[in-house]
């Protein structure tokens, strides 16, 4: 009578084999949208002229992947941005603030950017002042609802509506205040 008992309580092969496949789903399930996302930290900002430039754009590009940060300059020199930009690009007109292309089911709202405000130190160091979605704000307002209002057709980048004119400031203004980073002193 106790082997009976004991092949009760036993899984079938099936059920087993079942059960195992179903933890490995979760645990990959689990996993997989942090691989699809990428966190900017501040050593990811550096000097902005050591960033890529399309043709007549003021804003600088940084991605870690070459390819992507290629095909980023080619997105912008075209202004066919199809899907956004590649996860992990960088987009920054001055030193103090910038959008980071997150990816995965990052701010849906904002269209996967991760909106900074920065510090720069004099000597050079990057801080992260704040970084977020629409809670991040600067003299203007929101980040966020900024760029999505004036610019939701080219994936929030401004500069494709509203160029340095619309910052009030001319190329030249634009350019000093770049050429002031003091990241790129270093």
């Amino acid at each position: 009578m106790r082997p009976l008992l004991l092949a009760a309580t036993v899984p079938s092969a099936p059920t087993l084999r079942h059960l195992i496949t179903v933890l490995l789903l979760l645990a990959l399930a689990t996993s997989a949208p942090a691989k699809r996302e990428f966190v900017a930290q501040a050593k990811d900002f550096k000097c902005l002229t050591d960033g890529a430039q399309a043709p007549g754009k003021l804003f600088y590009i940084f991605n870690k992947h070459r390819r992507l940060r290629a095909k980023a300059v080619r997105m912008t020199e075209t202004g066919n941005l199809g899907k956004g930009y590649p996860r992990g690009t960088i987009l920054q007109v001055f030193p103090f603030e910038a959008m980071v292309k997150r990816g995965g089911k990052y701010n849906p709202g904002g269209d996967g950017w991760e909106f900074f405000r920065l510090n720069v130190t004099p000597d050079g160091q990057t801080e992260i002042v704040s970084r977020g979605e629409a809670d991040v704000a600067n003299v203007v307002g929101s980040c966020q609802g900024c760029h999505m209002k004036l610019a939701s057709k080219y994936d929030g980048v401004c500069e494709f509506v509203i160029g340095a004119a619309g910052l009030h400031l001319t190329d030249a203004q634009v350019r000093a205040r770049q050429a002031a980073d003091p990241r790129c002193q270093h």
